[in-house]
This record gives C-alpha cells, sequence and structure tokens, in this order.
C-alpha cells in the first residue's frame, strides 16, 4: 500500500464514486469555514489531499487541513468496502501526518476529526479523546496531540 499526493478534483471524484456524503450531488467546498460551533481561523489555510493506493487503485482517501494555530483538520477517512477492517485508514492517516505535517508535531498541536457518533469508538481505539464531550449534529470533535505520531 502507498500513500501518494492527489488532486482534491481527484478527492471529490473519489468521494463522489464512493457515495461518501450519502448524498447525490452534494456541493464540496475545498475550505470548510466551521463546524458546529467551532470557526475555522484561516480564510485560505494550507491543505493537501490524499489517496492510498494498492497498485494503480485509489482505495482510500483523506484530506489534512490547518484549522487554526493549533489544530490541523483530518478531513475524512475513507477506505473501500472491500479493504476494511485491515486498519488501513489508520495507516493513511498516520503517513499522510508523516509526509507533510512533521514540524506540527509538537505537544500543544492537536490533530483532530469532526467524527460522527458511529465512527467515534474508531478515534477512541486510536487515542484521540473527546475536546469537549458536546455533540453538535451527531457529530463531536475528537483530538489527539500530533506529537504522538
Amino acid at each position: 500500500m502507498d500513500v501518494k499526493h492527489i488532486s482534491f478534483d481527484a478527492l471529490k471524484t473519489y468521494w463522489a464514486e464512493t457515495d461518501h456524503f450519502g448524498q447525490s450531488g452534494k456541493k464540496v467546498r475545498e475550505v470548510v469555514r466551521s463546524l458546529g460551533p467551532y470557526p475555522a481561523t484561516y480564510m485560505d489555510p494550507p491543505r493537501q489531499s490524499y489517496g492510498l493506493f494498492d497498485g494503480d487503485q485509489m482505495i482510500g482517501a483523506t484530506h489534512l487541513v490547518v484549522w487554526s494555530d493549533t489544530w490541523l483538520r483530518y478531513r475524512t477517512i475513507n477506505v473501500l468496502p472491500d479493504y476494511r477492517g485491515q486498519d488501513l485508514g489508520w495507516l493513511l492517516l498516520t503517513h499522510a501526518v508523516n509526509m507533510d505535517w512533521q514540524e506540527w508535531k509538537q505537544q500543544d498541536r492537536y490533530l483532530f476529526g469532526w467524527v460522527k457518533r458511529d465512527h467515534q469508538q474508531w478515534s477512541l481505539s486510536h487515542g484521540f479523546r473527546a475536546y469537549d464531550d458536546t455533540w453538535h449534529d451527531d457529530h463531536i470533535i475528537m483530538i489527539k496531540p500530533l506529537s504522538d505520531f
């Protein structure tokens, strides 16, 4: 398995093909300005999309975006159903962090996900903790120190 940079257009195509958001024709923006009550700090943040490849086939994808001076967001982790159960989402995420975000790996900086309720257990099993224990539209912020990567 290889993790490689992909364009945001390739990521959007992957999301559409896998029906990631469960909404046909959903408009997807490259930069999200807020999640529940949490506003992003930057209007045009540094960001990068990543694909997980088995040979030439993209089997997974994620997107990392600077949210604030101390938070880096992972925006979705999606692995094709035939490849699930092998912890490839974690492989994808850790490789993505280590590819481009070394300077972020400090104790006072965090990786976070805006996690759906049914994905919270995955986050907990990989050392994330709830930021404030408050659910917003069936999502919660789960954080982990980037120094742990």
